[in-house]
């Protein structure tokens, strides 16, 4: 009998810059985005890269996706890469991301606009 153990992986506060927003001056001037990804997945016991998702790999690919496109809402942006990454790697049953935008200023208050999503299996 082999034993079967849930991995969690968590990409935490990685800063990308885009084009995302509805305003005119956010997407012609683009803006950081600060970007937490966790995703479980099971795998059987092993010592061996290509037997877990390898978290640079998952970096790369949340990367390319994010500067994939432009998106007016970072809740459409935030849904594409779920489904993206749910289409790559198909050991995944659980996928929570964050999508910050540190560069907002409404009155005093900064740094406080931020979307988050889960899917699950």
């Amino acid at each position: 009998m082999s034993l079967s153990t849930k991995k969690t992986i968590k990409l935490e506060n990685l800063s990308f810059f885009g084009y995302h927003g509805v305003n005119e001056e956010e997407r012609l001037n683009g803006q950081d985005f600060i970007i937490n990804l966790c995703i479980s997945y099971n795998m059987k016991p092993s010592d061996k890269i290509n037997s877990c998702i390898d978290y640079i790999l998952l970096y790369n690919f949340l990367k390319e996706k994010f500067n994939e496109k432009k998106f007016n809402l970072i809740e459409s942006l935030g849904e594409k890469i779920i489904l993206d990454i749910n289409n790559q790697f198909n050991n995944i049953y659980y996928i929570k991301i964050n999508i910050r935008k540190p560069s907002i200023t409404v009155d005093n208050n900064k740094d406080f606009i931020n979307v988050e999503l889960e899917y699950s299996k």
